[in-house]
């Protein structure tokens, strides 16, 4: 073999060898892009969901509930073809894992099935307000290197996201109303429960959390902070 022969398959060996090491390197550093993607920044919660919404095939994903960390978004939602099932998806990385089955709350011989629960839209969730939410409430927390550890999305009582002044006027009422019908001996022991049940919305609870101490506050379906801490 010639000496340029030689030269030119070293050549050629080199620059494959180059190539492949270019290639690894890509692959290294979309694998640590992926690794560090952040739920609480940007719009990396709601590619999450857009993702679920696209895989699910429909335009009103119902939702049990919600969490969002730092390296993740889960979801667990009714299936759309089977409504009676729970099934838990989660976004991490950029990618979308599920569905994950989740069994029913059972209460004594009651069974709480998907088409039994209290649902909410995915799209009633403001997410893209997550990273301004979590900047207040750290600001807010005044916690010594606190930063935003989860946002837990389900149902609450109302009264963690009315104001002060609403829930003294809801007191006074329910207090008027129990006077009222105590005098006409109207009384149902089960009508207050009923109420209170029946007294939920869809709410964020964003927990911050620090070496020294951890903090919570709470927000509406749309990321609107409320003053109860």
């Amino acid at each position: 073999m010639s000496k340029s022969t030689s030269a030119r398959h070293l050549g050629s060996a080199s620059a494959v060898l180059c190539l492949l090491v270019l290639v690894g390197a890509a692959c290294k550093l979309s694998s640590l892009t992926r690794g560090k993607m952040n739920m609480f920044e940007g719009a990396n919660a709601q590619d999450g969901a857009a993702k679920l919404k696209a895989k699910l095939g429909v335009d009103a994903v119902k939702v049990s509930r919600m969490e969002i960390h730092e390296d993740r978004l889960s979801i667990v939602v009714q299936d759309p073809a089977k409504p009676k099932n729970f099934d838990e998806y989660t976004y991490e990385k950029g990618e979308l894992k599920g569905p994950k089955p989740v069994e029913a709350l059972v209460f004594g011989n009651q069974e709480f099935t998907a088409d039994k629960s209290r649902l909410f839209d995915l799209s009633e969730i403001n997410l893209a307000s997550v990273p301004e939410v979590c900047r207040k409430v750290v600001e807010r927390a005044k916690v010594d290197e606190g930063k935003c550890e989860n946002i837990s999305i389900d149902w609450e009582s109302a009264r963690w996201t009315r104001t002060k002044e609403e829930n003294d006027k809801t007191l006074a009422d329910a207090r008027e109303e129990f006077t009222r019908k105590a005098r006409e001996g109207k009384l149902d022991g089960m009508d207050q429960v009923r109420k209170t049940l029946g007294d939920l919305v869809v709410t964020w609870r964003i927990w911050i959390r620090g070496p020294r101490a951890t903090k919570y506050f709470w927000a509406d379906a749309k990321g609107n902070l409320s003053d109860h801490q």
